[in-house]
């Protein structure tokens, strides 16, 4: 059931990126865009590491965290770069760090999870 859960929330994340990519798309390329940052991965691997000593997270959770946290660095990246207004990405990140977040509840125990979101929030 949590798997299913799972997959209906990437599904949706992934629907809703296809849906801002295809509305930027029509504007000018500024030489920026997103390309896989070259940092995309080390991110990911530093915070599923971070997450795996925090929480005593096993292998395969927090091989999950890790692939969620790095579908999620696109999202990130693109709101960030997007040239709406700072408020405006405040906004679309903070709907971001929502919706990410229920992914990890889906992923984590309730308690690991009351646990993660205790924890100091520093840039990711």
């Amino acid at each position: 059931m949590k798997t299913n859960i799972l997959f209906s929330l990437l599904i949706l994340v992934s629907v809703c990126s296809s849906a801002q990519t295809t509305t930027r798309s029509t504007q000018k390329k500024t030489g920026n865009e997103w390309h896989a940052a070259g940092d995309a991965i080390p991110r990911s691997k530093e915070f599923a590491d971070r997450l795996t000593k925090e929480l005593g997270l096993d292998a395969a959770t927090a091989k999950k965290i890790h692939d969620t946290f790095l579908l999620n660095t696109k999202s990130i990246d693109e709101i960030k770069m997007d040239s709406g207004s700072e408020a405006q990405k405040r906004e679309l990140l903070k709907s971001n760090k929502e919706a990410f977040n229920e992914l990890l509840k889906l992923i984590l125990t309730s308690a690991q999870f009351n646990k993660y979101l205790k924890m100091p929030e520093e840039k990711m």
